[in-house]
């Protein structure tokens, strides 16, 4: 059942990344999508909540500033999709998945198997080789790669810190909070409010839920943390690059093409 989850919250995930894309190409304000995604995904939360509970001081707390870094890695990764393509994005921002890999095997004891260890290599290696020089990565690129780390990591923290917390209310907590922080920036800055933008905003918001709704879900059933993330970015990366080839007429290298075949592989032997 656990895979299941994996697999719904890399499709999810990759909805993201694809509307992100195409709101981009439209020319809609990031900011307001931004926003008024945060909307929708807190109240999916709420629909979904099978428990009364508010959330003590700790889980609040914590909430709260994964929120803020919720809406500074959705704007990092929005206005990158825009400058450097969706495959260099995505790429660059998956190579995150080293902070909750590292952290899940020297902070939370996780052991992987020499097969998982081989295909961590793998996954590691492809990322890497992906681009053609290492010297593209940006300052916006380094930041995305922190920011998508620590929020990838702090679901695992959430689980092993709060194992009798609902996860709903965890996720009510952070996605009500970054539409906190959002909009007090959308009024801050005097940004003009387009419906068009508002209203794709709350599309974005069912995927943006249930991409966190999921990867809560699989760590819930003893996924662990060195398989869960790198699954999820190496399956994005994949599946971005055959999708901008696809719909937004991206080249697709015969490089990239051979490294999709080992990354497939990789996956394989990651959930064998």
């Amino acid at each position: 059942m656990g895979n299941i989850y994996l697999v719904l919250a890399l499709l999810s995930s990759l909805s993201i990344v694809l509307l992100l894309r195409l709101f981009e190409n439209k020319g809609f304000d990031r900011y307001v999508i931004i926003a008024s995604n945060y909307l929708v995904s807190g109240s999916i939360g709420l629909l979904l909540l099978s428990v009364k509970e508010f959330p003590d001081a700790g889980v609040l707390i914590f909430g709260v500033i994964i929120g803020f870094l919720f809406f500074i890695s959705f704007s990092v990764f929005s206005f990158s999709l825009k400058k450097s393509g969706i495959a260099s994005t995505v790429t660059f921002g998956r190579l995150s998945l080293a902070i909750p890999v590292i952290a899940s095997i020297l902070l939370w004891g996780e052991k992987p198997s020499l097969t998982d260890a081989l295909s961590l290599i793998l996954i590691f290696l492809i990322i890497f080789l992906w681009e053609k020089k290492l010297s593209n990565i940006s300052p916006l690129l380094l930041l995305m790669f922190v920011l998508f780390g620590v929020i990838d990591a702090s679901m695992k923290y959430f689980k092993i810190k709060f194992p009798l917390v609902d996860n709903n209310v965890f996720l009510i907590t952070i996605f009500y909070s970054a539409l906190i922080w959002s909009w007090i920036y959308i009024l801050f800055s005097g940004r003009k409010i387009k419906r068009v933008a508002f209203m794709s905003g709350l599309v974005l918001g069912i995927p943006n839920f249930f991409s966190s709704y999921f990867v809560l879900l699989a760590l819930s059933k003893n996924i662990p943390a060195f398989v869960t993330f790198p699954f999820i970015n190496i399956g994005i990366i994949i599946m971005s690059a055959i999708s901008g080839r696809i719909l937004f007429t991206e080249i697709l290298s015969p490089k990239r093409i051979l490294l999709i075949i080992f990354g497939i592989v990789a996956i394989i032997l990651l959930i064998k």
